[in-house]
This record gives structure tokens, C-alpha cells and sequence, in this order.
């Protein structure tokens, strides 16, 4: 087959062409970080490249949800604490009050200690993060059905001497057998006497299960706060013997009408047993607390490895390696001015060096 100047000078600018396309994408490799500028230049590595991406953006979401719960759980072991030590400090005003070298006038100073230690425990019950009442649910600012006309949107209000949550009164179950008040039904007698209607059971038993949740994971929903009733009432045992369900806010208004009127000092001291329980029920809530930090501590530790191995997924996809991409251009640049040196003197030749 007779060779031609002109095929030599199409298959040098073809080549050219090639070891130019060569030499522009490994350019732009370097300039971009990325081994691929179309989707067609390497499919495979962008399906798991994306799959990288959605799992880092799924994880984040999960991050902020573990960091937002951290922080309510936070709040939440704060404020429950508080209730804690106002009892302890309802406690020691009781033994105080039950000495009997206290004088009339002493107890009489010793209740208006104690009455703010009562109204200091509806107000820690009223305690918010945000604006969201920790221990009231998902009430919000601007929800009138929350609390009574003239008391805002409080969950926890007082009326009487009684306490309310939600405009449900916690009170009529002060004193009642802790076995009643787990299953409770219509029938169920109420220590004053009353019994539920079917709306106001169904309307207590919502009230309880209220408490704000996150997704932490995937199929993982936390409680970040506690309700407010699980943190009121709490078993203890009365002057039979019996076990009874007690409202912690009760146990401080009784104290403090005993104490007041100078009731006698067995009166006065017959607070003191329930003080007790209240506080290790409301330190047993604690460490339920703290046990829900600590298993979003883990899942925090789990989240910032998974996001470190989808990091690296992502990068073996998407990043080049900037010392073989260097060397491959090298290379290229090489090769390409070794065929530009060649084809120099390929299409040197003239019409004329023809005709001679």
C-alpha cells in the first residue's frame, strides 16, 4: 500500500489530537481535585460517590437531632435536681419544725420557709427550654387550652391549694393505694371520694404518655424530657403501713398548713417520711436521665465514625491522587512533545521539495 504525505499528516494530527485530549483531562484533574468532570467519564465511581453524600447528609441531620436531645436531657437532669434539693430543703425544714424546743413563733417563721419551697417546685415544674416547657409535653407559648384564664400558658398552676397540670387536677389522686392508681378505670374510687368520667380518664392517660421526643437513628426515638407527672408523684407508705401514690406538691402544702397552724409535732413529722421517698424517686429519675445521656454519648461516637468512613468513601470516588495524577501528566506532557518534535519534520516538506 502506497503511504502518502497526507495520511502520515492525518495520522500525526489524530495522535496529536489524542495525546492532546490526554494530556487536557489529566489537567484538569490537577485543577479540580476530581477524577471525573461528566458523569460518563466514570459512572461507577459517582452511584457509590452519591450514596457517600446521602449517607453523610442522613447523618448529619441525625448529628443535630443527638445535639439538640443532649441539650434537653441537660435541662431536663437540671431541673429535676432542683426538685431534688427543694426537697431535701423542705426535709430539714420539717426536722427543724418538729423539734419541740421550737417555739410558736419559730415554726411560724419555719412555714413562711417551707411556702416558698412549695411554690419554688411548681415553678421549677414550670422550668423551659427555648420555648418549650421541659417537663409540660409539647406545650408551646400561645396555646390558651394550657392553663387557666389569667395563668398564661403554664402547665403547672395552683388553684386552692391544689396543684393542676394542663387544667387537670393532679390533687384528687393524693393519697390513693398505688395499686388503684396504676389501673385506673371509671370505677376506680378517688381518695375524695369522686370517681373519673370516661373523658377525664382518657384525658389523664394523655397527659401522661405527653413527653417530647427526637429521632436520634434511624428507628431510634428518645424521650429528651420526662413528663411532669412522672416526676409529682411517687409511692410511699402511710401511717398504716399501706402503699399510697403522693403528690410531692401536697406533701409540701400539708407540711406547710401543719407547721402554720402549729399543729402537733407528730403531725409535722409525719411529712418527713414522704419528704424522703420523694427525693429518692426524683434521684431515680436522675439517673434515668443520665442513663439517656450516656447512650447518646454512643450513638455521638458511632455518628462521627460512620461520618469518617463515608468521608473516605467519598473520597476514593470522587478525589484523585495528586502524585500519580502529576506523574501521568508528566508522562503525557512528554509524550506530547516528543509527536509535536516528530511531526515537525513530517509536514516540513513543501510543494516544491515535491517538484524537485
Amino acid at each position: 500500500m502506497r503511504i502518502t504525505n497526507s495520511m502520515l499528516v492525518g495520522n500525526l494530527m489524530r495522535n496529536l489530537n489524542t495525546n492532546l485530549s490526554r494530556l487536557d483531562a489529566l489537567n484538569n484533574q490537577m485543577a479540580t481535585g476530581r477524577k471525573y468532570a461528566h458523569i460518563s467519564d466514570d459512572p461507577v465511581a459517582l452511584v457509590y460517590s452519591q450514596a457517600a453524600r446521602n449517607k453523610i447528609a442522613r447523618l448529619s441531620h441525625y448529628q443535630r437531632s443527638v445535639g439538640s436531645a443532649q441539650d434537653w436531657l441537660n435541662q431536663a437532669e437540671v431541673g429535676i435536681m432542683e426538685l431534688q434539693s427543694t426537697l431535701v430543703n423542705a426535709y430539714d425544714a420539717a426536722m427543724d419544725a418538729a423539734n419541740d424546743t421550737k417555739t410558736d413563733d419559730d415554726r411560724k417563721n419555719i412555714a413562711k420557709t417551707i411556702a416558698q419551697y412549695r411554690d419554688h417546685f411548681v415553678d421549677t415544674l414550670n422550668t423551659t427550654f427555648g420555648d418549650k416547657y421541659v417537663f409540660g409535653g409539647y406545650n408551646t407559648p400561645g396555646d390558651p387550652a394550657a392553663g387557666f384564664v389569667g395563668d398564661g400558658v403554664k402547665p403547672f398552676v395552683v388553684r386552692s391549694g391544689e396543684l393542676f397540670y394542663n387544667g387537670f387536677n393532679m390533687s384528687r389522686f393524693d393519697g390513693m393505694d398505688a395499686t388503684d392508681f396504676f389501673s385506673l378505670t371509671t370505677a376506680t374510687i378517688l381518695p375524695d371520694g369522686s370517681t373519673l368520667t370516661a373523658a377525664e380518664l382518657a384525658e389523664f392517660n394523655t397527659l401522661q404518655s405527653d413527653v417530647l421526643s427526637f429521632d436520634v437513628g434511624p428507628g431510634i426515638t428518645m424521650p429528651v424530657t420526662m413528663n411532669g407527672t412522672e416526676l409529682v408523684f411517687f409511692i410511699t407508705t402511710n401511717a398504716n403501713g399501706d402503699t399510697v401514690i403522693r403528690n410531692a406538691f401536697n406533701v409540701l402544702e400539708e407540711l406547710y398548713q401543719n407547721v402554720e397552724t402549729g399543729a402537733p409535732v407528730n403531725d409535722i413529722g409525719a411529712s418527713i417520711k414522704p419528704l424522703q421517698d420523694g427525693q429518692n424517686h426524683l434521684l431515680t429519675r436522675t439517673a434515668e436521665i443520665g442513663g439517656r445521656v450516656r447512650r447518646l454519648d454512643l450513638l455521638e461516637a458511632r455518628y462521627e465514625q460512620d461520618e469518617i468512613n463515608y468521608a473516605r468513601m467519598m473520597s476514593d470516588a470522587e478525589d484523585v491522587d495528586a502524585a500519580e495524577v502529576i506523574l501521568m501528566q508528566k508522562m503525557a506532557e512528554a509524550v506530547y512533545q516528543a509527536a509535536l518534535s516528530a511531526g515537525a519534520r513530517i509536514i516540513q516538506p513543501t510543494l516544491m521539495d515535491f517538484l524537485r
